[in-house]
């Protein structure tokens, strides 16, 4: 078996997900990019398959709403690199117009990825262990009025990653959960939303501070290079900064 890491990367064709790849490419890891749309998936896979090997990388399809497709994708990573380490749970769409369709693939999506990790790589389970990052947004600790649906299931999504980064669930299966929490990043989903947010007057693709997915994606090298279980990374034009979860007074879990 080969020393270096294996790690899926669901939505891994473009943007953040895209950009996550390459720099867990840069660090020997190997990677499976499963993505709804395989053709750009397969493109995006043999471009970088002459920088860092075949051997290195797949593709695979993955309609995250669909937790069968996610157990194909822990499946044929098994098969082809014989463990699994790190779960990305990235795919996301913003589609205000759509509400159901926004939480089954912002949020039942990484629900599904947790759970499948869970089976997979969970110690209760006979698995290894390992690191699951859920990419949810700045948009899971405020409001944004142009997109409500949109943070909704982003607040959801660092929810679950915080109640699965909790000392009961790590003493069981030995999962470390975190959260990527990206601002405004130059991707084709804030390109092209304006045509996909409540508002028409807001074009988020003019903002002055939109950053690149290279930035968003050394977050979660932090985060896999820190370890901290239940966390959640705000990553902005001025760097990467840990949120707190917020103290209730006379609240108690």
């Amino acid at each position: 078996m080969s020393e270096s890491p294996v790690a899926i990367v669901t939505g891994g064709a473009q943007g953040i997900g895209a950009a996550i790849s390459i720099e867990l490419l840069k660090k020997n890891y190997k990677i499976c990019v499963a993505d709804v749309q395989l053709s750009k998936a397969e493109a995006f896979v043999n471009e970088q398959r002459l920088v860092y090997g075949k051997e290195n990388i797949i593709a695979c399809f993955c309609d995250v709403t669909k937790e069968a497709d996610y157990k194909q994708v822990f499946d044929l990573t098994l098969r082809t690199f014989h463990k699994i380490d790190v779960l990305v749970n990235n795919a996301g769409i913003i589609r205000e117009q759509e509400p159901q369709t926004v939480v089954e693939v912002n949020l039942m999506g990484p629900i599904f990825g947790c759970l499948t990790a869970l089976k997979y790589m969970g110690k209760s389970k006979g698995g290894r262990g390992g690191i699951v990052i859920n990419t949810a947004s700045i948009a899971g600790f405020v409001p944004i009025a142009d997109v409500p649906v949109y943070v909704a299931s982003k607040h959801g999504v660092v929810g679950l990653t915080r109640s699965y980064g909790t000392q009961y669930h790590f003493d069981k299966d030995g999962i470390i959960f975190a959260a990527l929490c990206p601002s405004f990043t130059r991707t084709e989903l804030v390109l092209e939303s304006r045509n996909n947010t409540v508002r028409c007057d807001n074009d988020f693709s003019k903002r002055s501070d939109l950053m690149s997915t290279e930035h968003v994606a050394k977050g979660v090298i932090k985060l896999l290079e820190d370890k901290i279980n239940g966390s959640a990374l705000a990553v902005t034009p001025e760097g990467y900064d840990y949120v707190e979860v917020q103290e209730l007074k006379n609240v108690h879990v």
